[in-house]
């Protein structure tokens, strides 16, 4: 469940932007992550989150390797996977800091929402930074929200 819930949440990202998709997506996150009986789990869900998020987001890595497709074809499922699955890695932190802090109803999500930006800030200095599929991308149609984003 929590890898189709990332999947759905690219769709609000560039070219789709069906801003919409994020509520279901998120809702379902933050409902896994407070239903998580153990640490682990609620780690586990944010990871299989982030997952399903990054590979479906981060498909045109591949376009790169395609253009020789004979000589580094064979490298598309490592990269796309293996990228998808080390960003996951912070969906993972920001779903434990949630269950860790015990929080429910709408301190829940305003929760989320802190440990959310916390999570993309770190991905986007940390290690290079990575600042691609951030939440504020799906703003990318409107130049006003875009702005104040």
């Amino acid at each position: 469940m929590a890898v189709l819930l990332g999947m759905v949440a690219t769709l609000a990202l560039p070219p789709a932007h069906i801003f919409p998709a994020l509520v279901p997506a998120f809702a379902g996150l933050i409902w896994l992550t407070s239903a998580a009986p153990s640490r682990r789990m609620a780690f586990g869900a944010g990871w299989w989150f982030g997952l399903g998020y990054f590979a479906v987001g981060l498909y045109w890595i591949a376009f790169a390797l395609l253009t020789d497709a004979a000589r580094f074809g064979w490298l598309v499922p490592f990269a796309v996977l293996g990228l998808a699955g080390a960003f996951a890695l912070y969906v993972g932190l920001v779903t434990l800091a949630l269950h860790v802090s015990r929080a429910r109803g709408l301190a829940a999500v305003l929760f989320f929402a802190v440990f959310w930006t916390a999570g993309e800030y770190l991905r986007g200095v940390l290690f290079t930074g990575f600042p691609w599929n951030l939440v504020g991308h799906t703003w990318a149609f409107s130049d006003a929200m875009s702005q104040s984003s």
